[in-house]
């Protein structure tokens, strides 16, 4: 045998093959490397979860530069995980009150974002091997985005929610209480996204481009969130048409796809004790806020004091257990976590905080949905369910007992919001096959010689 070659047993026979060591190599080397770099709770970190299922279900070398406590989820998950920072980093952002503010939350991760990129772009350099990496970031990971600018490197960016982009002609939801904003003339519209750029820039653009010179980048560059944050190459929208349909003023390269409807299923189970508590009487309401709402007292207590005017069962879940009320009656229960797409289909309706991924299970399950809109994407992804008509949304100061009890109500007997809300149900079971989506992607990855 060679010096350098491998000696397989394969089969039931234990047949000895005897591979060069060369040959390894060169499969080893040509299979396309994809890197993932997600931000985020665990909703944002799901649909890389499940992209990344799905391109090493085809061959590829796949790897995640991940927040800590996130790399678990990844390693589980079978993708080789990159981590960086501290699980105390992540609880510390979201123990911060300002996260779910209007105008502070953006703020909040604006200063973090520093921070973030300054971890993420050496990893990327550490990554590169032989060959061009494909990097798939988030739009919102910047450091993916300077990465690939630094490193001539591809990039693919995703965009969980029609949120995200800044239409114009079809504008979203952008903050609490600004559904008044698409009344506006256009050039009115204009004018306010071109101060919301300036806005933005002033948070951002400082320290991207001081970050970007030490790289050796030239040119200061504006319009961090309006054009520089996304690839000039392939923008993935994971949601379907019938959601957010394409506008004429996005950004070309966009391709609307699917819900990615990733939720931990493949690794968490429904307890024994919940299972029997769904068998044992009438469907309940299902009750969370968000795995990364730490400041969701309140919430809970409005929830139990509703079930109670309903007279109804009630299903509460967060694995901060302290958030949920002492001495609850037997009618309603806490549980930690559990994927909800296994229970969802089980509950009367889903009164939560409005982040993409539940939003997507709610419409998988054909339940009505009652969001609780803060900030972000929320009141967008609301306003989106009550036009559709299989849901409502409440801004936190109207989140009272009576008008919670009073939206449920409605919502579980409107003859209405049931035809609607099958009629998504069937819309999501056609959703474009998660095979064309690991494709898109796959597609895009150059076949060109390593840039350096």
């Amino acid at each position: 045998m060679a010096r350098g070659d491998h000696l397989w047993s394969t089969g039931r026979y234990r047949m000895h093959v005897l591979v060069p060591e060369g040959l390894i190599w060169w499969v080893m080397s040509h299979r396309k490397k994809f890197i993932l770099v997600p931000t985020g709770s665990a909703g944002d970190i799901h649909p890389f979860v499940w992209l990344g299922k799905g391109l090493v279900a085809r061959g590829h070398n796949v790897c995640a530069i991940v927040h800590r406590p996130f790399d678990d989820l990844m390693r589980t998950a079978g993708i080789r995980p990159v981590a960086y920072g501290t699980k105390s980093e992540y609880e510390a952002v979201i123990r911060n009150p300002d996260l779910w503010h209007p105008r502070k939350g953006f703020e909040l991760i604006a200063r973090m974002s520093s921070r973030l990129y300054r971890e993420i772009v050496p990893r990327v350099r550490e990554e590169m091997t032989r060959g061009r990496p494909l990097l798939v970031g988030a739009g919102i990971a910047f450091g993916a985005r300077i990465a690939a600018e630094a490193f001539n490197l591809p990039l693919v960016t995703i965009q969980l929610q029609p949120a995200a982009f800044m239409s114009v002609e079809n504008p979203p939801v952008l903050r609490a209480g600004t559904e008044w904003f698409i009344r506006l003339p256009r050039w009115v519209r204009r004018l306010f996204y071109k101060f919301g750029c300036y806005q933005t820039d002033r948070l951002l653009a400082g320290g991207i481009n001081a970050y970007r010179a030490e790289l050796g980048l030239p040119c200061p560059l504006r319009g961090i969130m309006c054009d520089y944050w996304i690839s000039p190459l392939r923008v993935i929208a994971l949601f379907p048409d019938w959601f957010g349909p394409k506008q004429p003023d996005w950004p070309p390269q966009t391709v609307v796809t699917r819900f990615p409807l990733y939720d931990e299923s493949d690794r968490e189970a429904v307890a024994d004790e919940l299972r029997r508590f769904l068998d044992d009487s009438d469907p309940p309401v299902l009750f969370t806020p968000g795995s990364a709402n730490v400041q969701a007292e309140g919430f809970f207590r409005t929830a139990l004091e509703a079930c109670s005017r309903l007279g109804c069962r009630g299903l509460f879940l967060t694995p901060n257990s302290e958030q949920a009320p002492p001495d609850l009656p037997p009618s309603v229960r806490h549980f930690a976590y559990v994927p909800f797409s296994q229970v969802f289909s089980r509950c009367a309706a889903v009164v939560h905080h409005g982040g993409i991924g539940t939003v997507a299970q709610g419409l998988a399950a054909g339940v009505p949905q009652l969001v609780m809109a803060m900030s972000h994407d929320q009141p967008d992804n609301g306003n989106r369910l009550r036009r559709m008509g299989v849901g409502d949304y409440l801004y936190p100061g109207a989140f009272r007992p009576s008008v919670v009890a009073e939206k449920i109500q409605r919502l579980i007997t409107s003859p209405a919001v049931r035809t609607a809300c099958q009629e998504y149900r069937l819309r999501m079971e056609k959703q474009m096959p998660a095979e064309d989506v690991f494709r898109l992607v796959d597609e895009t990855y150059p076949c060109q010689e390593d840039p350096r």
